[in-house]
């Protein structure tokens, strides 16, 4: 059975400026480490002003990643952008901050496992703080409750991969601020398409800057 390619795709802005560079490098460290090697790590830059770019052109010319560096709506055109580019079977979002858990992640999800019988696979999703474990971010499909709208979970994309056919046809809705991969997850339900579950720890991602308040949002935003 051929390696199926998966597609990793980062969205950037002024990592430099932002402080974000170590955590960047965090994340592209554990893509790299993946025993599975047959990945496409693609970053979309918003047109950094800030010396981000020296540091993607470091790393593209190392073959590390492919970066494209243009104006955007904001992260979920970029993503967008992302999924346009992309030549994998399967596509992942990963975020600086945010890592796979560990480097036999890939492997044990698609080295021999063939999921031609649904559209998306999740797992389990650590969540971090400055490095260390602080809890587990709790799935809850949308087929095990009454109000899927209300629950501001689903699944965390991080730790989500979906066929990039399917990505590329339904793509993120760019009329939501705060929960568009809900959105796009939820579309893929009520359309009907298999999630197959494993019980596997996908990522570990890191909350700093989450709060409550941004849930909220996603939870109003999608139930309107």
């Amino acid at each position: 059975m051929a390696e199926e390619k998966v597609t990793v795709i980062t969205v950037v802005y002024n990592l430099v400026k932002s402080g974000r560079v170590k955590y960047f490098k965090q994340m592209l460290q554990s893509v790299r480490n993946q025993t599975y090697k047959n990945i496409e790590h693609i970053v979309m830059d918003g047109k950094s002003t800030d010396g981000t770019l020296n540091l993607l052109d470091k790393y593209q010319k190392k073959g590390y990643i492919k970066y494209y560096s243009e104006k955007d709506n904001g992260p979920y055109d970029a993503m967008n952008k992302g999924i346009d580019k992309a030549t994998g079977q399967w596509i992942n979002f990963m975020n600086a901050g945010d890592c796979f858990h560990d480097n036999k992640v890939l492997e044990l999800l698609f080295g021999e496992n063939n999921h031609d019988n649904c559209i998306a696979i999740y797992g389990n999703t650590n969540l971090v703080k400055n490095g260390l474990f602080v809890g587990r971010f709790f799935n809850n499909p949308f087929w095990k409750v009454r109000y899927p709208f209300r629950t501001g979970q689903g699944f965390c994309h991080q730790s989500l991969f979906t066929k990039t056919s399917m990505a590329k046809k339904l793509r993120f809705d760019l009329s939501y601020k705060y929960a568009a991969d809900f959105a796009m997850s939820y579309r893929l339900y009520l359309l009907g398409y298999d999630f197959e579950y494993i019980n596997l720890v996908i990522a570990d991602y890191d909350i700093t800057g989450v709060s409550s308040q941004s849930r909220y949002l996603i939870i109003r935003e999608f139930g309107k």
